[in-house]
């Protein structure tokens, strides 16, 4: 999907380039998950692309960690192994939306809260928190979910 085709993150268009490729096994993760969990496998994708550009390696300056970008608290609740592991972080990032989502009521807010936390979601009255970096990453989740869902097999559900 090029920029024309109406990509975009705040308005501002979106290019192929941008976005990293999915390695083929990640998918297969995010189906199989997503058939665990109700949770899309193009959401689970986006989010994974938006938190770490699929780097399982990954560290945050903050001390998020792997693929799915796990604090250590919440990868004590949601995760299985070790949040370097590929294959249970998108396991355990699949839990943790529909956890959220659960607790939320979208899969919006659920990508909110993924970002801020929960309680930041409740806390702002059940709506995207009004932090610049959360402002700014819900968009850009969806424009990815949006582009993921074209290209992953199996992720027929729809944001909220």
């Amino acid at each position: 999907m090029y920029a024309r085709d109406g990509l975009s993150i705040k308005g501002r268009p979106v290019y192929p380039g941008t976005l990293p490729s999915i390695p083929q096994q990640f998918i297969i993760w995010a189906d199989r998950a997503a058939v665990e969990t109700g949770v899309p496998a193009a959401l689970i994708l986006a989010v994974a692309a938006q938190e770490s550009g699929f780097n399982p390696d990954a560290v945050s300056p903050k001390g998020a960690q792997g693929l799915m970008q796990f604090m250590p608290g919440t990868w004590d609740r949601f995760g299985e192994g070790s949040p370097f592991d590929p294959k249970a972080a998108i396991f355990a990032g699949a839990r943790y939306l529909r956890y959220l989502a659960g607790k939320l009521g979208s899969w919006k807010l659920a990508i909110a809260g993924y970002n801020a936390g929960g309680q930041a979601v409740v806390n702002a009255g059940y709506r995207v928190p009004p932090f610049r970096q959360t402002q700014r990453y819900v968009p850009a989740v969806l424009a990815r979910y949006q582009y993921f869902q074209s290209r992953v097999a199996g992720s027929e559900s729809r944001a909220k």
